[in-house]
């Protein structure tokens, strides 16, 4: 097959795996997560060092968190709504604005055309640099609303930067320089974080008192858990080949 004559050069063409390391700091970010604590989980201290560089940091959670507990006589309704405050208190830790809600049932996440239209209304006011959110790729992911959501961003951002999808929305197509995926089955990218940066994303996480018993593996009294969890988080964030800690992503810049 003659793949130039054909145009598909790009497609049989294979370079050697590169580590990027970095990305200019975006004047928006856009992190979107299935659930609360999705995002402090995944990019965290990313968010963290960029909202300190006064990017304008935004947050959007699909679900509403409602099945996150093992207690069988939990009341669902009276957790979700809990979770919301827990998630702005972990935003404000973040120094991200407070987050987005999009109220989907925890647990049954479908990529609907309502959804993927809320999330381009979103992508076009808010004309983020850079969306983060999960990868939809990730081999063997149990949790179906983790690999929905990557789904539902996808899908999202193609129709945000077509201007004809859509044209009802009064609303100028945006396309962002970058996608980073969280939890990657391929990571090709590292964002460098400071101790404090850890610190704030410990902090967001502790916030999340509700997650302590499934999550942490706390006690709900637990008074300290951001010492808990900050160990962990540097041991998480180290390299061996690096003296520096990081955050690790796939990066897509083929938007």
């Amino acid at each position: 097959m003659n793949t130039q004559r054909d145009g598909f050069a790009t497609y049989f063409t294979t370079s050697p795996q590169r580590i990027s390391k970095d990305l200019e700091v975006p004047a928006t970010v856009l992190a979107i997560g299935a659930h609360p604590d999705d995002i402090e989980f995944g990019c965290g201290a990313t968010l963290a060092k960029w909202a300190e560089r006064s990017c304008a940091t935004h947050i959007a959670i699909l679900t509403d968190g409602r099945r996150g507990t093992w207690n069988p006589t939990q009341d669902l309704l009276a957790l979700a709504v809990s979770r919301q405050a827990e998630a702005r208190s972990a935003a404000l830790a973040l120094g991200a604005q407070a987050p987005l809600f999009l109220q989907q049932i925890d647990g049954e996440l479908r990529a609907t055309s309502d959804i993927v239209l809320r999330l381009v209304t979103l992508l076009r006011s808010i004309r983020p640099s850079v969306v983060i959110t999960h990868d939809p790729w990730k081999r063997y992911r149990l949790h179906p609303d983790h690999r929905v959501t990557g789904e539902i961003v996808l899908e999202a951002l193609v129709q945000a930067r077509d201007q004809s999808f859509w044209r009802e929305l009064s609303l100028p197509a945006s396309r962002p320089d970058a996608l980073l995926l969280f939890e990657a089955d391929v990571e090709d990218h590292s964002e460098t974080v400071e101790q404090r940066h850890l610190e704030a994303k410990a902090q967001a996480l502790a916030c999340h008192r509700s997650q302590y018993p499934s999550s942490y593996g706390l006690a709900p009294e637990t008074a300290d858990a951001t010492d808990h969890l900050l160990p962990h988080l540097i041991e998480v964030a180290s390299q061996p080949d690096s003296a520096h800690l990081s955050e690790r992503f796939k990066l897509i810049t083929d938007l």
